[in-house]
């Protein structure tokens, strides 16, 4: 549980960096730094180790690390467009929908703690994006909201994945196709300068080290021992980090209809991950021997 919400909380900073550095360069541009960098170093470090990966691992990490690549894009065009406590509160919402996706996957009815949550999360996003009376979602939240997309089948992936193979090589393969792959996209997309400014090294160096290296790369390795209700609980620490330090550092403010949405799409984070802890409390006994 330490591991995981350790690495939650490296995911939250991210944002905050991340936000410094799209001053410096493009979304695609930092992503095409920040994620070669972290596999050159974890390759380095784990080369014995990595000489032993075996094909299904590579194919099971290269999926995860595509999902991760369109999160990560996706996140960073929005959060380009838009503050990063909203970006981090909308992404979130895919905790509430990965046990929707999950369930149309195995073709089960969602359970209703699920709908429930869906619903609070809906109205969430509803208060979240009210503008002068009316809700409208901008550019930038409808990107957000398709990272969270993305977001939703990285973790059923991850949750897929890590039972079956190693975490750790699943970690550190996922990290490897995003670094060679947003490399590539910012290659032909944003056609990306090298960077001088010392402030955009530093960011690039702490988003590749602390939240690349560890955050994902221990993702796996954290979720691979806990539930995927335990795993949502933790989860919704990532916007409640991230509006802290974007309050603090940024000067972002949300308004009231803005808190408001984010405590609702918090609670509808909290719900999934509660119900199966308290619904034994609530059975009624048993009657008869």
């Amino acid at each position: 549980m330490i591991l995981l919400f350790i690495v939650i909380s490296l995911r939250a900073t991210s944002l905050l960096f991340a936000t410094t550095g799209l001053s410096y360069m493009g979304p695609l541009t930092l992503n095409g730094y920040r994620f070669p960098l972290a596999s050159i170093i974890l390759l380095f470090i784990f080369r014995k180790d990595i000489k032993n990966v075996n094909k299904q691992v590579i194919i099971h990490g290269s999926i995860i690390g595509f999902f991760f690549l369109l999160t990560m894009t996706t996140e960073l065009i929005g959060l380009k467009m838009t503050n990063s406590s909203t970006t981090s509160f909308l992404e979130n919402t895919a905790i509430i929908f990965v046990p929707l996706v999950d369930a149309i996957l195995i073709r089960k009815a969602p359970k209703p703690s699920a709908i429930i949550s869906a619903l609070a999360a809906l109205a969430g996003v509803g208060f979240l994006t009210l503008k002068d009376g009316h809700i409208g979602l901008s550019l930038g939240e409808l990107i957000c909201l398709l990272s969270a997309l993305a977001y939703t089948f990285a973790v059923i992936a991850t949750d897929r994945f890590s039972k079956r193979d190693d975490p750790f090589m699943l970690g550190i393969i996922q990290v490897a196709f995003i670094g060679v792959s947003s490399f590539v996209v910012a290659m032909i997309v944003e056609e990306p300068s090298f960077p001088t400014a010392p402030t955009a090294w530093g960011v690039i160096i702490f988003l590749a080290i602390v939240c690349t290296c560890f955050g994902f790369t221990l993702q796996p390795v954290a979720q691979s021992k806990l539930s995927a209700a335990i795993s949502g609980l933790f989860c919704a620490f990532n916007p409640l980090i991230t509006a802290i330090l974007g309050y603090i550092f940024l000067n972002e403010r949300l308004g009231t209809t803005g808190l408001i949405g984010g405590a609702l799409i918090l609670t509808s984070i909290v719900i999934p991950a509660i119900s199966p802890l308290i619904a034994p409390m609530v059975k009624k006994p048993s009657i008869g021997n």
